[in-house]
């Protein structure tokens, strides 16, 4: 997520890709050790775990200033509270992402479950993916990378993920997909990686009216990630939404790592119409040397905003960020439930630095968000703390929002009748999981992936 406080704000999702910044001798503005001189002074002063920072640093130790990054973040790493949310890359990458929704790629979202066998999770519109006649539940068999096709599996085994099979974010890059079909039945297509632009809020049945029994029907909206293009889409799904006079809410935040605060912010106040504008939101917190960044946020009513009865929440490991802040600031004053399995566990947040002059940007960890109750410490997934959290699982058979999908079929289950037909586990074991050890596992990325990995979970 991303707040407007500092050169900007963000709430994310994992590391990203160091940008080289102006290479050269590593004595220039824009070099290594500008590089390293600025990452190493700006944790220093900002970074919301600066009592888990080393107590000195040698930088000729670090090659790069993505390894000294990763040096400085090391303890509250390990204690699982900065999993490599503080990342290194350009304000070019990081502004086309979430400012205009582009990425280069082949336009999927995959999901590799154990075997390891890897599923195609989404596919986005007007992509080469969605040109090639790649469908949502298709098996990616066999990849071909140059060399003729080799079994996934194989590919796999070495200790690669199917990101780093897939390839980096080059325009142009191609790879050869054997995909088969839930049928069984296989085919083969060549992919060539371009910039892809994403949909927001889908426009094939991203927005529903699914009916519930003594009420005015269930406003069911996908919201895959947290950008600037999602703002008006969710002003006019909400404003019909509230012509129709809809009470009963399915939010499908299922690969949603998160984005724009603004976004999150927007959101929350159209959920939010019943709130009084003194209603707390959120709190935001800096550390000591920054408390005076402190600040909280009422609700603000929108002509568009909605009165919910209930809100049902869909979720799994890859749901992060601000998807969760805005699960967690809507459940002191609405009934609401995740359904799915646990979140990924992220309430903090990045602000971004830019080094003057020069294409690099750093995404560093300096904030925590509470909610009006001051809870926000869910490293661990959101379940636990949750009155309601219904278990179901993403099959990937039918399509997001229809009626006999798991996850929607489980929630409207819990709105019509205020109870889980099975409980997700929030036992030790669960807890001692790590749900970013699943996420990770289950929607892998580059060690240092693109803005786009970083953001949306799977996508490649």
């Amino acid at each position: 997520m991303f707040r407007a406080v500092l050169p900007a704000l963000a709430v994310g999702v994992l590391a990203a890709a160091c940008s080289g910044g102006g290479g050269g001798s590593g004595n220039d503005a824009c070099g290594v050790t500008a590089q390293k001189e600025w990452v190493l002074a700006t944790t220093g002063d900002w970074y919301y775990f600066d009592d888990l920072l080393p107590a000195s640093v040698d930088l000729a130790q670090f090659p790069t200033a993505a390894e000294l990054l990763d040096e400085l973040t090391a303890t509250a790493r390990e204690q699982g509270k900065d999993r490599f949310f503080s990342f290194l890359t350009t304000r070019d990458e990081d502004s086309a992402l979430l400012g205009e929704g582009e990425f280069i790629g082949f336009g999927l979202r995959t999901r590799t479950d154990p075997g390891p066998t890897v599923f195609v999770s989404e596919v986005f519109e007007q992509s080469p993916a969605s040109e090639a006649g790649i469908d949502r539940g298709d098996e990616i068999v066999a990849v071909d990378t140059g060399s003729g096709f080799v079994a996934t599996a194989d590919l796999l085994a070495s200790g690669d993920t199917i990101s780093d099979v897939l390839g980096p974010a080059e325009i142009g890059l191609q790879r050869g997909l054997r995909l088969a079909d839930p049928s069984a039945s296989t085919r083969e297509v060549s992919l060539t990686k371009r910039t892809v632009t994403i949909d927001p809020v889908p426009d094939d049945d991203g927005v529903r009216i699914l009916p519930l029994a003594g009420t005015s029907g269930v406003g069911y909206i996908s919201l895959r990630s947290y950008i600037s293009t999602a703002d008006e889409q969710l002003r006019a799904v909400f404003s019909d939404f509230r012509a129709q006079g809809i009470q009963y809410f399915i939010v499908d935040l299922r690969y949603n790592g998160g984005g724009l605060i603004t976004t999150y912010e927007l959101l929350g106040d159209l959920l939010g119409g019943a709130r009084s504008t003194s209603d707390v939101m959120s709190r935001t917190l800096f550390n000591t040397r920054h408390s005076g960044s402190n600040v909280t946020r009422t609700f603000g009513a929108q002509a568009q905003s909605v009165a919910p009865v209930r809100i049902a929440f869909l979720t799994t490991e890859a749901t992060a960020s601000a998807s969760e802040l805005n699960i967690n600031t809507i459940r002191p004053w609405v009934e609401v439930a995740i359904v799915g399995t646990d979140t990924f566990g992220k309430p903090v947040g990045q602000s971004a630095f830019d080094l003057a002059g020069c294409a690099d940007r750093m995404r560093l960890v300096t904030f925590n968000t509470v909610n009006a109750l001051d809870e926000g410490d869910f490293f661990g997934g959101l379940a636990p703390t949750m009155t309601f959290a219904c278990a179901a699982v993403d099959t990937l058979t039918e399509e997001p929002g229809d009626p006999t999908e798991d996850l929607t079929a489980a929630a409207l289950e819990w709105l019509s009748t205020g109870a889980c037909g099975s409980v997700i586990d929030t036992g030790s074991a669960r807890l001692e999981a790590d749900a970013s050890q699943a996420a990770a596992t289950r929607f892998p990325r580059q060690r240092r992936p693109s803005a786009a990995q970083v953001w949306l979970p799977g996508v490649q």
